[in-house]
């Protein structure tokens, strides 16, 4: 009988053994991509302060606000950020909002190994 554990890994669970799913890394892959831009690490630290506006993001990180959208969307495909839309009833104007999610990463060879 083969033992088998489990590793939490941003956000998801991956249950190593002899059969790592394609799929399961492609998740990993994802998240890590989004993760590897300086810029956007330094959007995810500044949402650890809470939930901002787009403009506060750019602003406080130091780039356009359509820098910071595009970098953000990628932060939000690989399920690092989510977003708002508030309506402001007295300016007819939207504002989306981005609020970082709960996630975990411990990468290293010995999470990867399989065990036998």
């Amino acid at each position: 009988m083969r033992s088998r554990r489990k590793i939490l890994i941003c956000n998801i669970l991956i249950t190593c053994s002899l059969e790592m799913t394609d799929e399961a890394f492609e998740e990993l892959a994802k998240k890590l991509s989004a993760l590897g831009h300086p810029t956007r690490l330094k959007i995810v630290k500044q949402l650890t302060e809470g939930e901002q506006y787009l403009s506060e993001i750019a602003k406080t990180v130091g780039i356009s606000r359509a820098l910071a959208k595009v970098h953000l969307k990628k932060l939000k495909e690989a399920g690092i950020v989510e977003t708002k839309i508030v309506t402001l009833e007295d300016e007819a104007k939207a504002l989306r909002y981005y609020k970082l999610n709960d996630f975990q990463i411990h990468l290293s060879p010995k999470t990867l190994k399989e065990e036998k």
